[in-house]
């Protein structure tokens, strides 16, 4: 699978972006455990897995990109986790879910509400979103909206406006959680055994979510939402 930078590719990759892009699933994999999940914009799959051995009854990955389904196809599937490749954007499919799972998927997209309302639609009731953003503050600090440090991005929130977004397209309880790429901080879950095999948790643990509080202020914002 070709190597941009942009999309986290186990084995390519490395360090902080490892540590932020895998610590977000741990996160994720408290919430769970017996139920069914969709990640969707799941990139090469390694966290639709990651999900799997969390505890999740079934998962189902869906990206854009037919090289990153493929890849986790190869990787990845069996039976109880299954890729989809289509637009995330648009993506519905007449399932619904307990948990679903979007991590920095919002500010790649034009229709950034669309794909919030639908979301909003393929959840359970008492089922949750788990989604992630950068924090525009830290990020873009001293840009207009319009201008954004990070080329793949359309565009970047403040926490109020992040709220607002989802707040707009239904979901009615908001859980706001921070991700800071410092160690020593919170260690917000401990690491099964299960998951310790695959990756070096030292550096994972150095880019850990806690709850937003003080005047610590996180580069991503890791909501999760509820109906």
């Amino acid at each position: 699978m070709d190597h941009t930078g942009e999309r986290f590719i186990p084995g390519a990759d490395s360090g902080l972006m490892e540590a932020e892009h895998v610590q977000r699933y741990v996160f994720a994999g408290g919430y769970v455990k017996g139920m069914s999940v969709l990640d969707i914009a799941c990139g090469a799959g390694y966290g639709s897995s990651l999900l799997f051995e969390a505890g999740a009854a079934d998962v189902t990955g869906v990206d854009i990109s037919e090289e990153a389904i493929q890849f986790a196809l190869g990787h990845y599937g069996k039976d109880r986790i299954k890729f989809i490749a289509r637009n995330a954007e648009n993506f519905k499919n007449g399932m619904y879910y307990d948990v679903i799972v979007s991590f920095e998927t919002l500010e790649h997209l034009e229709k950034r509400q669309q794909f919030l309302k639908n979301l909003r639609s393929m959840i359970k009731d008492h089922g949750v979103l788990i989604i992630s953003t950068p924090n525009k503050t830290i990020t873009s600090p001293m840009k207009t909206p319009s201008e954004i440090r990070n080329t793949y991005h359309k565009y970047e929130y403040i926490e109020k406006e992040f709220v607002s977004a989802l707040q707009n397209a239904g979901f009615t309880t908001i859980q706001k959680f921070g991700q800071h790429a410092y160690p020593g901080i919170f260690k917000f879950q401990p690491l099964s055994r299960l998951l310790r095999r695959h990756w070096n948790w030292d550096k994972i643990e150095t880019a850990v979510v806690s709850p937003m509080a003080g005047n610590l202020v996180p580069r991503y914002f890791v909501f999760v939402a509820g109906i």
